[in-house]
């Protein structure tokens, strides 16, 4: 998503990540991330259950053929994961929320590496911005 930073600001998105790890963690963590992002921390996972993100299965979080998929492209680029500390079962999602703050979309991940592609969610983003707004 960094990559696209430029067509998000462009579209004047603002993108948050939600987490529920701890500050320490999320400190750690973003001391090596190629972004700058806002982080909101979510310990008690309010926002996970608002949205319906669920936890998963060993199986379906670590032995998947997409999330295997994944890290092996990661492990070749030379980005190896790190050890879990964390809730390793517990799944994510993307959001989209209007400047409105009408809930445009939500995808519930079913597996770690199930997400929507950059394009859909600024595809999407364009068009609700184009669409005509009416006064009530």
């Amino acid at each position: 998503m960094w990559r696209h930073k430029d067509t998000f600001a462009e579209l004047d998105i603002e993108v948050v990540l939600v987490s529920f790890e701890p500050l320490e963690r999320i400190r750690w963590y973003l001391a090596d991330a190629p972004f700058a992002w806002p982080v909101l921390l979510d310990p008690d996972r309010h926002l996970y259950k608002a949205y319906g993100f669920e936890r998963t299965s060993f199986r379906r979080a670590w032995l998947s053929p997409r999330t295997l998929a994944h890290y092996l492209r990661a492990a070749l680029k030379g980005r190896l994961p790190h050890r879990p500390v964390a809730d390793t079962l517990q799944l994510g999602g993307d959001v989209l929320i209007d400047p409105t703050g009408t809930v445009r979309f939500v995808h519930q991940s079913r597996e770690p590496a199930d997400r929507p592609s950059v394009r859909l969610l600024l595809d999407m983003a364009r068009q609700w911005r184009s669409a005509p707004t009416t006064l009530a």
